[in-house]
């Protein structure tokens, strides 16, 4: 008799846990949970909870053509073609407070001087890795962040590599530099080093 009630309450049990847990998938949660919410560039994000936690996942892919990069070089703009994707992990507690987040960066670009992308080009790449982590969590203003890996790289046939920005950086929420390790042309003299690119451009004939 005792082994019937014994199986009978295993079989509610089972009856009671959710299909997911019994499939061995993880529960997935809802992600207005997370805070701080979660940036919504990367939506829709799929999140699901971790060994006494919360993980959630969003992705960012973009492409353009003849786009303005920012740069002007003797009163004409550069223009940029390219491609970007970028992955974003946020891991935070059982409550769905930030405690930590990761990023993989891969940007790619072709530069001209020519609004339609046409004449001498130059070809500009970034592939890094960002963390970001809470020394409070939860609490942006204590978010501190590790980029590491090639930042900028630019170079064209004919004038090799004009610029190159590689290594280990950490900044605080204001961008303030706390450790730096690697080739970082462009925190000593950002318009100096992006100055190479007009200088390549009109090596080129641009």
């Amino acid at each position: 008799m005792r082994r019937t009630i014994v199986a009978a309450l295993g079989c509610l049990a089972m009856l009671l846990t959710p299909a997911s847990t019994l499939a061995g998938f993880p529960e997935k949660v809802d992600p207005a949970l997370m805070q701080p919410g979660l940036n919504p560039a990367f939506a829709p994000w799929d999140c699901w909870r971790t060994g006494g936690g919360i993980t959630c996942e969003g992705h960012l892919s973009g492409a353009w053509t003849d786009s303005d990069w920012g740069l002007v070089c003797d009163g004409r703009p550069v223009y940029s073609t390219g491609t970007e994707d970028r992955v974003l992990v946020r891991h935070g507690d059982e409550n769905g407070v930030g405690l930590w987040s990761r990023s993989h960066v891969e940007i790619r670009e072709t530069l001209s001087l020519q609004s339609d992308g046409s004449g001498p080009t130059l070809t500009a790449v970034g592939l890094w890795a960002e963390r970001f982590d809470y020394l409070t969590p939860g609490d942006v203003s204590t978010r501190i962040e590790r980029d590491t890996g090639l930042d900028t790289r630019v170079t064209g046939a004919g004038v090799g590599q004009v610029l190159h920005h590689v290594g280990v950086v950490i900044v605080d929420i204001e961008d303030n530099v706390l450790f730096e390790q690697g080739q970082h042309p462009l925190l000593d003299d950002f318009d100096a080093e992006f100055a190479k690119v007009c200088d390549a451009f009109a090596e080129l004939g641009a």
